[in-house]
């Protein structure tokens, strides 16, 4: 496929909201993939679904970023049997730049307003991911756009009758490029997440805390918090992510040396505080935005060596076996502080590979090899 710097490239879709306000690493990757090509001169465009009761946070989301929203709705008249007259909405739509454009609305119109938006754009390509794939992908054939599935967890491939038939599957990390070829059969082309590291570059570090990101079971909590009793003469700082269930934080209040916190817009305030990235995945998680995040600052990471959490820790961290095992994450801890220079100066240079740049560029090579 030949495509030139300043031509109408792609429209990408998600069935759930989109940056800023979208709570998972998917949103972000996209964000940043987005981003990128945008500053390279290609017409890029997202779409995604939000409900009218979080127009409002979006608003101020995007306030905090300094972008404007642009909200619009669309009105039908009826008539009740008495006579009266009613004005319903028919279809809202959230629309703002950064520095991209975006288009979130109602998840009832979400597909009849992206078929219509890839009609009018004539968008020659559709970058797809989320709960919604297989309508999308669907739509995208019938309406002209060569669908690239961007698949995050082994779940979303469940979505498809038969995902060995999609035209183009992209994943995150080699670890699970091969996990759903053997277990399913599927064909994919590698794209590591794109990130934009300066983003998240501090300007000074405390190393005061120990810091895990999504304090949920499967990501690794229950050791987590072992770890803190067992050391009390370290800080240990908790960033909510997809929301941490009572019964976890009940237990986590009693532990003196932990510090709690709800969601943040932004994460330089967390990597300015942290010494060590404890990364304790309980699953095979395909990737680990958080790493190359935190790296990028030298800060090195303490993480299970499960999934493709290897793949993206690289030299710059620790991994650990026994993830259920406590003493194993303890001295998994030990041999990082012992050599903490060694494996910070590693961790910086391990960032480097996730760069948005990068990630940009492996996406237009995939491109530029798609046979229509």
């Amino acid at each position: 496929m030949k495509i030139n710097e300043g031509t109408q490239l792609l429209a990408f879709a998600s069935g759930k909201p989109l940056f800023p306000v979208g709570e998972g690493g998917g949103e972000t990757v996209a964000h940043d993939l987005l981003s990128g090509l945008h500053n390279r001169g290609y017409r890029v465009e997202a779409f995604g679904v939000i409900q009218l009761r979080d127009v409002v946070k979006l608003n101020s989301a995007l306030s905090a970023l300094q972008y404007d929203l642009e909200y619009e709705s669309k009105y039908q008249e009826f008539q009740s049997h008495s006579g009266k007259r009613y004005e319903v909405p028919v279809q809202n739509a959230c629309r703002y730049r950064i520095p991209y454009p975006v288009h979130l609305v109602p998840d009832e119109t979400f597909l009849d307003y992206f078929a219509s938006r890839l009609v009018q754009g004539r968008f020659p390509l559709a970058l797809i991911q989320g709960k919604r794939s297989p309508q999308l992908v669907s739509i995208a054939q019938n309406h002209g756009a060569f669908p690239l599935f961007y698949v995050h967890n082994g779940p979303e491939l469940g979505l498809f009758e038969n995902p060995k038939a999609l035209p183009l599957v992209l994943t995150k990390s080699y670890f699970f490029l091969e996990k759903i070829k053997r277990e399913q059969g599927v064909n994919s082309e590698l794209l590591y997440p794109a990130v934009d590291l300066d983003r998240y570059r501090i300007e000074k570090n405390s190393h005061e805390c120990i810091t895990m990101v999504n304090p949920v079971e499967v990501k690794g909590v229950v050791p987590f918090m072992k770890v803190a009793v067992a050391r009390p003469d370290r800080k240990f700082l908790v960033l909510e992510g997809w929301g941490t269930p009572p019964r976890i934080l009940e237990v986590m209040r009693k532990i003196p040396n932990i510090t709690y916190l709800s969601k943040q817009l932004g994460m330089l305030p967390i990597y300015s505080r942290t010494h060590v990235l404890m990364v304790p995945s309980q699953w095979e998680e395909a990737f680990g935005r958080v790493i190359p995040e935190a790296q990028v600052n030298g800060i090195p990471v303490l993480a299970s060596r499960v999934g493709g959490i290897p793949e993206a820790i690289g030299k710059g961290g620790v991994l650990v076996e026994d993830k259920e095992n406590p003493e194993a994450w303890l001295k998994g801890l030990e041999l990082l502080e012992a050599r903490y220079d060694e494996y910070s100066a590693r961790a910086k240079e391990n960032a480097k590979r996730f760069s948005a740049e990068k990630a940009v560029t492996r996406l237009l090579e995939i491109i530029q090899s798609i046979q229509r």
